[in-house]
């Protein structure tokens, strides 16, 4: 018979075949280690960080008729505040025509902003442009948002008196502080030689409480003036020339302006002139007395 195979036995793994150590590492290997974790990091987020700031373009600003839809619906407005202006009562309805007559963009905490100002009146402009003819003036803003898309912001649908006539407005966009800007309207009234002049602000109030709580009604902050003075149309060369005027100070705890008025008083030929200055603050939405100012020794 032939011989039995015999197996040469295999030899078991002994405990330290099991777990041999790792070569030792080097510095240089360490220092290979970070450069290359450095490397993957930059790769992964400079590109983000890159395209985050690149600034978004902005879309062109609403046109006229589409402004004017997200304002008041379209180019017909009913509403009780336009009986009320126009005098019209409860038993008859007034439609208000919407025309825009001014707008302009600039820039607040670097968000693109846009202000509209509207003329109503109870029927087509161009029939209601008598002296005594008196329009009414909504404003809007509109502001880009983070995705470069014109948003209404404020509006104020009416808002205050404009010019006689349904003429040219007197409007621009004041600077009260860094963050803060304000529509300026001046208003001007003759009457038989007397003259009415006005300064009015109008400011947005600020934050909505909630996102989704539409858009904030715009505030007629500041209204100054003088009504029915006798200027040079009234009594000739005798009487000292009529003006408003306004300027921004410093902001200093809140934005103040300097409301400057000139009017006569008395009868003509020669009515005496008078200055009135009025330092005013904003305070909760409305242009107050600055009561700094008038503590303030008089030079």
């Amino acid at each position: 018979m032939p011989a039995p195979l015999h197996h040469s036995p295999i030899p078991a793994r002994t405990q330290d075949s099991q777990h041999r150590p790792w070569p030792p590492t080097t510095q240089a290997q360490l220092t290979l280690l970070a450069l290359l974790w450095a490397l993957l990091w930059v790769l992964l987020w400079t590109p983000l960080s890159a395209r985050a700031q690149i600034p978004v373009p902005v879309d062109p600003p609403p046109d006229m008729a589409t402004a004017r839809k997200m304002v008041y619906g379209g180019p017909v407005w009913q509403d009780r505040r336009v009986n009320d202006f126009f005098g019209g009562g409860s038993r008859v309805t007034v439609r208000a025509t919407v025309t825009e007559v001014w707008r302009q963009r600039y820039k607040e905490q670097s968000t693109d902003q846009l202000m509209v100002v509207y003329q109503l009146t109870p029927g087509p402009r161009e029939q209601f442009q008598c002296q005594a003819c008196v329009p009414a003036l909504g404003a809007a803003l509109f502001a880009a948002d983070e995705r470069g898309r014109w948003q209404l912001r404020a509006r104020g649908r009416l808002l205050m008196e404009g010019a006689p006539g349904a003429g040219a407005e007197d409007l621009q966009m004041v600077q009260l502080t860094d963050d803060q800007w304000a529509l300026r309207s001046r208003r001007l009234d003759v009457s038989a030689g007397l003259e009415t002049r006005s300064e009015r602000l109008v400011v947005d109030p600020g934050v909505s409480p909630t996102r989704d709580a539409g858009p904030r009604e715009l505030r007629v902050a500041l209204n100054e003036g003088f009504k029915d003075k006798a200027g040079p149309l009234a009594c000739g060369s005798g009487a000292a020339p009529q003006a408003t005027g306004l300027s921004v100070l410093s902001p200093g705890t809140g934005p103040r302006v300097e409301v400057v008025l000139r009017f006569n008083e008395g009868p003509c030929p020669r009515p005496e002139p008078r200055i009135v200055r009025q330092r005013l603050v904003l305070r909760d939405g409305q242009f107050v007395p600055d009561d700094e100012a008038a503590s303030a020794p008089q030079p």
